[in-house]
């Protein structure tokens, strides 16, 4: 019976660890994304804000899932800063890469499926 109960625990422990990045992401009225001179400031005036259910939509679905990563990384300095209703994250793109991180856990990384780079690429665009 004990080796069932720590195996049960093992098992939802390794679920909820590789679970997306979903959590807290709720009613979303807007996106509002910053250029990031670095993890605490902001680039002045480069506010832009999304309010378009498609856009929004895209933004959801792409952070929501992403993958998490089980490695302890050392990050560049953010390239943006990006708010779905009262969550935030720092968001790392490139040509065919995305990286997200919950600015209230700076400890763990998220990895943007293919598709979800190219949809929030094509949001940027």
């Amino acid at each position: 019976m004990k080796k069932y109960l720590i195996i049960s625990i093992f098992l939802f422990a390794l679920i909820a660890s590789l679970s997306g990045c979903s959590k807290g992401i709720k009613e979303v009225k807007e996106v509002n994304i910053y250029e990031m001179e670095n993890f605490s400031e902001v680039k002045e005036d480069s506010l832009v804000t999304f309010t378009d259910k498609k856009a929004i939509k895209q933004f959801k679905k792409a952070f929501s899932s992403a993958k998490k990563q089980l490695v302890v990384v050392d990050m560049a300095d953010p390239q943006y800063k990006v708010e779905l209703g009262e969550k935030s994250f720092f968001l790392w793109l490139s040509q065919d890469h995305g990286t997200i991180m919950d600015v209230e856990d700076t400890n763990t990384i998220y990895t943007l499926t293919n598709q979800s780079v190219e949809n929030v690429k094509n949001i940027f665009r």
